[in-house]
This record gives C-alpha cells, sequence and structure tokens, in this order.
C-alpha cells in the first residue's frame, strides 16, 4: 500500500522518520546498506511521500526507535488515505450473524494486534494455521472453519471477547447460510416465447404443393371409413392483388371438436401416424406458408353450433397473449358436419396454369389412395386424377439362370413386432409393462410392416424413375434413388443405371407406415434405425451387383431390389430384357411417346401390349415374303462373280479423253479409263466379300501390294464397310480408295442399272436400314 503525501498523518509519519535518523546520526547512504532499500526511496519516505509500511518498518528498526508507534503513526495515515472508518477498540462479537460480519471482525482483531502479516500470523500459531487458507478468509474466497476461528482469536489475544463467544458467532453465520441456501433454491425458469414465434412458420422451406396437401391431410380427418373422404380446394383468384384472394379447403368429414382443435394449434411433434390427430407444427406451418389470415370452421354431427376461430397472423404477433377467440355460428340444417379452412392474404398469386400444377402434384402424392378410392380431391371443380405407373404387368418376365423373374416384385414383409407407447411414441420390446422413455402404461402392440412393389417401367427416363415411399397413404418421397447406390469407404457409388447415358426404369410403391418423417411431411428420418430397417428389406445388406458383392466379402444378394436388379438392368432391345425394338435397334424414343399418351389416358396404350408386341418383332422380324425378289444379294454373289461385276463397273467409269490406264485386279489385266485427269501409272483393284466390317489389316495388304507391282493407285471394293482406323489409313497413304458395300450399291444403281440389296449380319454404325435394302 503506496500513501500520498501531504495527507497530515503521513506529516507525522515523516517527523518521526527524520527524528528517527537525527537520533541514530545515520546517513541515507548508511541506512540504504542496513535497510536494503535505496537511499532516494528512503528520502522519499522521511520527506513526506507515500511510502509501503516494509519500508517504514526498515528505516525505524534500522534507526533503532519504536516500531510499534511507526506502525500506529503509518495506519492513521493508511486510514485517512482510503477513507476507512477509525479501528474500533471494542469488537460487537455478539452481533455477528452472517460470515461476511464474521470476516469483518476477524478483520478488526487482526488491526487491533498492529496487522500482523499473515506470515507473523502462521508463526505465532505453530502450524495451526495455514497463510493460503487465511488470504482466501480474508479475501472473500472462502469461509472460515470453526477451528481456524478460534485458533485466530487465541493467536492474536486481543479483545474482550473469549475464544468460545466467536466459536458461537461462528455457529450463527453457519446457520445463517444454510437458511439463505434454502430460500435461493434454484426455482424453473418459465420460457414462455412471444407470439411472434408464429411468423417464423410461414418461411420455413415448403412448397406451395406440398403446403395444400398438409392442409388437406388436415381436413380429411374423421371422415367414414366405408365413404372415401371428399375433399374440395376452391380459389378465389384477384390477378391485381394477390393478397385479396382466397383458398377453401373444405371436407364434409367428421369434424373436430375443441380438444382436437386445441391439439390442431399446438406447436408440437412426436411423429405419431397421421391418423392419430398429432398434427404438430406441420399445419400451422402450412397455413402460414400459403397467408397470414386463417379462418376454420369445424362442427360434429351432434353439436348444436359451428365452431369458428380466426388467427390473423399481423394482429397476433403485436400482441403479447396466446390466446385465440373462439367463435360459435348457428346451423342451418340439424344434423351438420365437416370442416372449412379459409386462407386470405396469400403470400403469392394462384392463376390458372399453378392451379393445373397443383392438380398434378396433388394427383402424384395422393396416387394411391386416389387409384384404391380412398379419397376424392377435386381443385377448382376439376377432379384429380392419380399418378398411374407405367409398367410391365405381373405376367410379363425374363429369364436368368434358368428362373423365371417377373417384371413386378410383391413385397409383404414384417420386420419387428412390438409395444409402441400411446403417450410418447416411442417403442419398447414385447413382454414391457411401461414405456422405456416416459414410464408410461399405455402400451399397444403393433408391427413394423413394408409392404408393395417393385417393377419395371415401359420406358427409359433421366430422371423419371426411382421407388416412391409412402406413410399412411400419402406420398412422401417420389421416385427416390438412394436405394440404387452402395456406400463403400464413405464413398456413394452408383449402381443403377448402369447403361449410358444415364436412363433408368425400376420403379416401385412401398409403404412404410411406422418410419418417422419431418413435420412437414416431405422426408423420412433417414438416420433412424425405422429407416435403415426399411432399405435393408428392400435391397439387402451388400451391394446389388454380384461381382462387387463377392469382392467385398457379402453373400449373395436375393434381396427383391436386387432380383430386379439382375434380371433388368440392361437395356438391350428385345423380349429378353422387355425393351422395344424394330428389329435392329431399340425404339427408346417410341416407347417415352407411348408413355405420355399412357398417362394422357389413351386406351389403347393403357396395358402393355404395343410395347411387348414391339419388343416380340424385334426378336421374330416378319418373314421374307413370297415374292419373287430378283435385286443381286452383293453380300452372297460369288466371288469371282462379284469381281467381274466390280471390273465392269469401272469400265463403265471410262472417260474418253483420258489416256489408256493398266488395271492389275481379280480376272485378266485390262484397260480401264477414269472420270478425271490423272498421270500414268498402274492401278491396283480388289474386291473383297465380306457381311461385316474389314479389318485393317486387308487394307494394309493393299498397299504392300501396291509397293511390290509399282501401282500408283489401289482401289478396295467391299460388300462390307471399313473402320475409323482404315479409312484414317487410307487418308494418310494418299493413294487408296476405299468403296464400302453403301457407296457400291449406289455405284450400280447410278451406272449400270443393277438394282442391288445387302444381307448383312448387322447394320453397320452411321448406315440406315434403307442402305441395305
Amino acid at each position: 500500500m503506496e500513501l500520498v503525501p501531504r495527507v497530515p498523518e503521513m506529516a507525522e509519519v515523516a517527523r518521526w522518520l527524520r527524528r528517527s535518523r537525527h537520533l541514530s546520526g545515520l546517513t541515507y547512504e548508511q541506512l540504504g546498506r542496513a535497510t536494503g532499500f535505496s537511499r532516494g526511496r528512503l528520502n522519499r519516505a522521511a520527506n513526506g511521500w507515500r511510502s509501503s509500511w516494509p519500508v517504514v518498518e526498515a528505516f525505524t528498526r534500522a534507526c533503532g526507535t519504536d516500531v510499534g508507534t511507526a506502525r500506529v503513526l503509518w495506519l492513521k495515515a493508511k486510514e485517512a488515505v482510503e477513507g476507512t472508518d477509525p479501528v474500533p477498540d471494542v469488537i460487537a462479537v455478539a452481533h455477528v450473524g452472517t460470515f461476511d460480519e464474521l470476516r469483518l471482525a476477524m478483520g478488526h482483531l487482526r488491526v487491533l494486534a498492529g496487522r500482523p502479516s499473515l506470515r507473523e500470523l502462521v508463526e505465532r500459531s505453530g502450524g495451526r494455521l495455514r497463510r493460503t487458507t487465511l488470504a482466501s478468509v480474508f479475501s472473500g474466497r472462502s469461509h472460515p472453519r470453526r477451528e481456524l476461528v478460534v485458533a485466530f482469536v487465541n493467536v492474536v489475544g486481543v479483545g474482550g471477547d473469549d475464544a468460545a463467544s466467536w466459536a458461537a458467532a461462528w455457529d450463527r453465520a453457519q446457520a445463517h447460510l444454510r437458511s439463505e441456501r434454502k430460500a435461493t433454491a434454484p426455482q424453473p425458469l418459465a420460457v414462455v416465447p412471444s407470439p411472434a414465434l408464429l411468423s417464423v412458420l410461414g418461411d420455413l422451406p415448403l412448397s406451395d404443393w406440398a403446403a395444400v396437401a398438409e392442409v388437406v391431410d388436415v381436413v380429411r380427418r374423421g371422415h367414414e371409413e366405408e365413404l372415401p373422404a371428399s375433399v374440395t380446394v376452391d380459389f378465389q383468384h384477384d390477378g391485381t392483388a394477390p393478397e385479396r384472394s382466397t383458398i377453401t379447403i373444405s371436407c364434409p368429414g367428421a369434424g373436430f371438436d375443441r380438444a382436437a382443435i386445441q391439439q390442431l394449434l399446438r406447436i408440437s411433434w412426436t411423429g405419431r401416424p397421421l391418423e392419430q390427430n398429432e398434427f404438430g407444427p406441420g399445419f400451422l406451418a402450412a397455413c402460414l406458408r400459403l397467408g397470414s389470415r386463417i379462418t376454420l370452421r369445424t362442427a360434429q354431427r351432434h353439436e348444436p353450433a359451428w365452431t369458428v376461430f380466426t388467427l390473423d397472423l399481423a394482429s397476433f404477433v403485436s400482441g403479447t397473449s396466446w390466446q385465440v377467440p373462439i367463435g360459435a355460428e348457428p346451423k342451418t340444417e340439424t344434423g351438420q358436419q365437416g370442416t372449412r379452412i379459409t386462407i386470405e392474404a396469400l403470400r403469392s398469386a394462384w392463376p390458372p396454369n399453378m392451379q393445373h400444377r397443383l392438380r398434378r402434384h396433388l394427383g402424384d402424392v395422393y396416387s394411391y389412395m386416389l387409384r384404391e378410392q380412398q379419397i376424392q380431391l377435386t381443385v377448382s371443380d376439376s377432379v384429380v386424377a392419380p399418378r398411374k405407373p407405367c409398367i410391365w404387368g405381373e405376367n410379363r418376365f425374363v429369364q436368368r439362370r434358368g428362373q423365371d423373374i417377373s417384371a413386378v416384385q410383391k413385397i409383404d414383409m414384417v420386420l419387428a413386432t412390438l409395444y409402441r407407447c400411446q403417450d410418447c411414441w416411442h417403442a419398447s420390446p414385447l413382454g414391457s409393462s411401461s414405456c422405456s422413455q416416459c414410464q408410461g402404461t399405455r402400451l399397444e402392440q403393433t408391427e413394423h410392416r413394408v409392404w408393395g412393389w417393385l417393377g419395371v417401367q415401359r420406358y427409359l427416363h433421366q430422371r423419371d424413375y426411382g421407388i416412391d415411399f409412402f406413410r399412411d397413404g400419402r406420398k412422401i418421397i417420389a421416385r427416390d434413388k438412394r436405394l440404387f447406390s452402395f456406400t463403400e469407404d464413405l464413398e456413394d457409388i452408383v449402381e443403377y443405371p448402369v447403361d449410358s447415358p444415364a436412363k433408368g426404369r425400376l420403379v416401385g410403391e412401398i409403404h412404410c407406415d411406422h418410419v418417422p418423417v419431418n413435420f412437414t411431411h416431405t422426408a423420412f428420418d433417414y438416420d433412424s434405425p425405422e429407416w435403415r430397417g426399411v432399405v435393408h428389406a428392400i435391397r439387402g445388406p451388400g451391394p446389388l451387383a454380384p461381382l462387387r458383392a463377392q469382392k467385398l466379402g457379402f453373400a449373395s444378394n436375393t434381396s427383391p431390389l436386387a432380383t430386379l436388379f439382375a434380371a433388368f438392368r440392361r437395356n438391350n432391345p428385345g423380349l429378353r430384357c422387355l425393351i422395344p425394338g424394330d428389329g435392329v435397334r431399340a425404339l427408346h424414343e417410341t416407347a417415352a411417346t407411348w408413355a405420355e399418351r399412357f398417362h394422357q389416358g389413351d386406351p389403347a396404350y393403357q396395358s402393355d401390349e404395343a410395347w411387348y408386341d414391339a419388343a416380340l418383332r424385334h426378336d421374330t422380324p416378319a418373314p421374307t415374303p413370297t415374292v419373287v425378289d430378283d435385286r443381286v444379294d452383293l453380300a452372297h454373289l460369288d466371288p469371282e462373280d462379284l469381281s467381274d461385276l466390280v471390273h465392269r463397273l469401272y469400265m463403265e467409269l471410262h472417260d474418253p479423253t483420258e489416256g489408256p490406264r493398266e488395271l492389275i485386279g481379280p480376272g485378266a489385266a485390262t484397260t480401264v479409263f477414269r472420270n478425271r485427269p490423272r498421270s500414268g501409272g498402274r492401278w491396283l483393284l480388289q474386291a473383297r466379300r465380306s457381311q461385316r466390317v474389314v479389318p485393317l489389316e486387308t487394307v494394309h495388304a493393299l498397299a504392300g501390294q501396291m509397293l511390290d507391282v509399282g501401282a500408283v493407285r489401289g482401289i478396295l471394293v467391299t460388300t462390307g464397310w471399313f473402320g475409323a482406323s482404315s479409312r484414317a489409313f487410307a487418308a494418310r497413304s494418299g493413294g487408296i480408295d476405299l468403296v464400302d458395300g453403301r457407296a457400291l450399291k449406289s455405284l450400280l444403281h447410278e451406272h449400270l442399272g443393277i438394282e442391288a440389296r445387302l444381307r448383312l449380319e448387322r447394320l453397320p454404325p452411321e448406315w440406315d436400314v434403307g442402305d441395305l435394302a
């Protein structure tokens, strides 16, 4: 502690120090050697500058004067500088009731004792006190123990109270601490969000059609099971001001009671099935995604009036209450029931083209329920038609390894049987007496069932393939391709499609009502064990490709998807893969055009007959007509006859203006004239009968023969065709002409008037079917 100069009490200390030095007769240099402090620091202390107690104490001891007197003078100066109260003469220990008061009383007692240092207190106690403990107590970091207080009082030895009084003071402080802890025990905090939180729900990533589907799910609840739920979606469109447009979604079902309405508006989610009336925030999020003013009108048959409430987001978020007033509207007829939800102040416009897209999306999402007549949907007075799968029939099959594999694989498997808690929806094993999650006893036995089918589409498409997954009749994900990939070393390997370009045709509809979904019903919980169980059941644990499975050590994959993959992964035309063809190539574009007519409802294309007939015709071309065909079949002509025909052709190509040229080739040497002037020299002509591509070696042999006979020009004529490498070699040589069957056929017709045809083993690249006829 350094003291401020020119304080009256400090002047008394300075005078005391100067008087002590005068009595001792020591110089400041001698005092410095005796005390260990600098001469300047000692001089400033004797002239009234602020000084610490170690300096004052060392100065006094070196001069041989009374240290106690110096201590009293320095403490009074310190109290004057810090503005502290005067040190009391008596400690009122009887009034001590808290540890703070006890610590203050111990400090006062220490001041009365001349402020001994902590080290001095430890030395006086003979080891009963510890310096670190005393420092912690006097700084307020910890409370003293009872035995420490008694030992401290005995060591200090001043004050008018005995150790028993201080022990009693400690008891009172400890009792106060216990009562204070009990009174200030942590209380639960009420986390009550502002109603403005609702505005956030409208900004959740939810498409408009998915928002409408979520509201449709709500209004269709409670309909009679023997009748389909009839849901109507109507639009009042105002093209100039979308906020004045409205959407009304209604269903004459059983309606909601007050408890169901309360649950409908709760912002919570447990992932229960849709039929459990556990709506969660999905309903509010969907409504607020469409508009900011929601009116619900509902009633049950026995109720005398309609229950009506309106949630206006603009006024609701400006308040502080979560209460929504509910009104009543008299029924016009006894027994009326149903639910109608009207959404106003729309966030976006709904012109006719948007309504058309909505019908298409709803027809896809509710395709199964619409086909099974579990629901009837109408959008703006137009009936929503289901999206039907364009697949091969169950009676179509292919053979693989001696087995018939149907184009449709039926699936119906029970993955597990367990108890489901009706309070928290947690699953517990059979035999449990209570829920392992919430300890509830409302347990019901249920099955984890996966059912549906996998099939083969009648056409290939780059995007329109994959598996649809349903929950409670509603399609959650459409044309999903996750099951076509296998994860190896943390990398997803796409196993299907295998052909290039990447177009697929494997499809399916899988129902898995037990798998949890997100609150907007647009995705499953893909990390849940329920989803992993479905994936394992549909595609198996290993790769679909047998060679990759064998390489990685997996057993043979006999799952439904692996079975379909093994039979239909290739897209070769014909009945072997169920691909339409024309006898030469696959008719993929034609099959896709027929699929469009299928989805348009054309009766001629609802069955797979057109596709099957095209695949059958590819494998069994139409028989050759009995009419006599007198055209020359160049590919099957006798080699000598072909040579003579080629010679005759090149004789016809003679140009009289040119000089004669010696031609070396099949048959006797002859003279032929070209139709373009050329320099003199021999020409080498060869005719080769072939039904396939001419090998490059044949062209190399012609070049070698040209060198042998000294020919300046070589002509190679074939009834087949030449590959790219042969054409490139001929172009580099500069002296070789290649004439394929298509060119030969054209030259014969143009110059000799001979009609010819080519019956080859397959259609050459870049040729048309007409080039062969």
